[in-house]
This record gives C-alpha cells, sequence and structure tokens, in this order.
C-alpha cells in the first residue's frame, strides 16, 4: 500500500504543458487561494491543486520521477498507455486512473484513438485516506461511462471559472469529494446490461461535447447506429423526446447552472454552449423555461421555471 506523502506547504501543481485545444481547459488554483483551503478546516485536509479537461489529447504524454500530487485521471473516450512501477496497463473510456504521489509515473495517448480526459490534482490527508480507499490494489478502475461523473467534472470546470471567491474554489474541493464517492457507490453497483442503444454512453458523449453544435447526423455516429430512423425512433422510446430536443435541453440546464453560479453574460454563456446567436439562444431558454435568462438571474427562477419541449 502507497502512503502518499503531502507537502508541508503550499506547492504549485504538477501539471502537464500539454497545448491546450480550442476547447481544452486547464485551471490551477492560485498560491493565495491554495493557502487559504489550507487554513480552511472544512478543505484543508482535502482540496484540489489543479483540474481540467483535454478533449482527443493527440500527442499528450507527461512522465513524472517524483510526482508530489494524487492525480485522477476519468478517460471519457480513447485511451492511453500508463506505465507504473513494475506495471504497465492501457486506459481505456469508462476508467479511472489514480497516480498517488510518490509513485513514479508514465503515461502517453494513443496515437490513433487519442483519449479524452478530465483530471484533477489533489491534496490533502483526507484525499490520500480516501484515494487509497476506493482504489485499494488497484491504479486503474472501471466505473464505466456516466453521466453523473461528468456532470460533475463539467460543474467543476465551471465553478472557478468565473469566481475567484473562496467559496468557489470551497465547492471545487466538495465536488472533487463527490466524485470519488459517486465512483465508489458506482463500483458497488451490479453491472447492467446495455441493449441496442446505450443512452447513458451518448449522453455522456454529448455532456462532453456541450459546448459544440452537433447535429443529428453527429448524434446518431457516436451513438453508434447506421440508420437514423432507427436512432430516433429507439432514442424517442427511451426519453420520450428526440436526441435534437434532448441536447437542446442539456444546453439550458447548463445555462441555469452558469446563469446561478456566474456573472457570464448572455452572449458569451451562449458562446460557451456551442451558439454563436445570443437572440437565438434567448429564445431558445425562453421556450424551454418559460423566462428570459436575465429575468431567470435576477429573480432566482431555479425552482419555479416549467421546463417545456
Amino acid at each position: 500500500m502507497v502512503t502518499p506523502q503531502q507537502p508541508a506547504s503550499v506547492q504549485p501543481a504538477q501539471t502537464s504543458d500539454w497545448p491546450l485545444s480550442r476547447h481544452g481547459e486547464r485551471a490551477l488554483l492560485p498560491q493565495a487561494m491554495l493557502a487559504a483551503l489550507l487554513d480552511n478546516p472544512l478543505t484543508k485536509a482535502f482540496h484540489p491543486l489543479a483540474f481540467g479537461y483535454y478533449p482527443q489529447a493527440r500527442g499528450h504524454r507527461m512522465a513524472r520521477q517524483q510526482p508530489t500530487d494524487n492525480i485522477v485521471i476519468y478517460c471519457v473516450e480513447g485511451r492511453a498507455r500508463v506505465s507504473l512501477p513494475g506495471h504497465q496497463a492501457t486506459v481505456r473510456a469508462g476508467d479511472l486512473l489514480w497516480l498517488p504521489a510518490g509513485e513514479p509515473h508514465d503515461y502517453q495517448a494513443d496515437t490513433e484513438a487519442p483519449w479524452s480526459i478530465y483530471w484533477m490534482h489533489l491534496a490533502g490527508d483526507d484525499a490520500a485516506l480516501q484515494l487509497q480507499q476506493l482504489f485499494a490494489e488497484h491504479r486503474v478502475l472501471h466505473p464505466g461511462l456516466h453521466e453523473r461523473l461528468i456532470s460533475d467534472f463539467r460543474a467543476l470546470m465551471d465553478c472557478t471559472r468565473a469566481s475567484h471567491q473562496a467559496q468557489a474554489f470551497q465547492h471545487a474541493a466538495s465536488l472533487c469529494r463527490a466524485i470519488l464517492s459517486y465512483t465508489a457507490l458506482l463500483l458497488s453497483q451490479p453491472r447492467q446490461q446495455g441493449g441496442t442503444l446505450d443512452i447513458r454512453a451518448l449522453h455522456l458523449q454529448m455532456q462532453a461535447r456541450i459546448d459544440e453544435r452537433l447535429t443529428l447526423e453527429d448524434l446518431c455516429e457516436l451513438a453508434g447506429q447506421a440508420s437514423r430512423y432507427q436512432f430516433i425512433r429507439q432514442y424517442r422510446a427511451h426519453t420520450g423526446q428526440t436526441p435534437i430536443q434532448a441536447f437542446l435541453h442539456m444546453k439550458v440546464a447548463r445555462a441555469c447552472y452558469l446563469l446561478e453560479t456566474t456573472r457570464l453574460s448572455v452572449a458569451d454563456l451562449a458562446q460557451q454552449l456551442g451558439i454563436d446567436d445570443p437572440y437565438y439562444f434567448s429564445r431558445l431558454f425562453r421556450k424551454m423555461t418559460g423566462v428570459s435568462p436575465a429575468r431567470y438571474r435576477s429573480h432566482g427562477m431555479a425552482q419555479t421555471s416549467k421546463h417545456k419541449d
């Protein structure tokens, strides 16, 4: 059992310098905020140092001989080779990887199918303990592709993007805890048998690409379906709506969260959701919630708005 040693003082995260793509994200917590988290009894034993999202990270490679951070990587697409002391593994979509502090490692994205990953660097005694309990003697777990996990990682990306207040980083620490605890819950449940159309995996892909403009053809391809007609029929039978309707509902749900937790303008918010026309976005938002984005934000409509098709 590896017992990672946490640094005694505030140190910057050992993140890779892989160049971000258009849709990639990387957030390193400021030193002053890390010091504040260490002084807070709610976060000093479990807090993030950095987190991010690398989509289709071609050429992504990192080698650390004496890592000081605990690193957790959730692969949602593609694969990568990982080398650990005395062990090599291939990480694929649906896998959760732990790279412990103090344990050398090396990883490289596959050249033909580079991985897309969410990742977080964690510090604190409680973080090390929770990781040891979750991963036990393994370094790669197989919780599968789950919409809840991707939603929590997306919320982690969102919570500090437009705010540098202490509460935002405290919330980020809580989300990191929730990701690990929900993974433990998933692993304790029996695996469900997949049907012809894997709705859960498709929703994960839709959430991961919430900032893109996906067509019906794109969604059909993501679902691995040859026939658009059969795809729509099966999807409607499972969910009661079309794939495009569901994708737009996801965008509006994300917009509600961003309106509640950030000060982004409506135009900037629309851009983050892959919608170039803020007027179209406002009409779509009003159609699905019954109120405008501005009214939703100013009157706290989260609990009272009515969602419509």
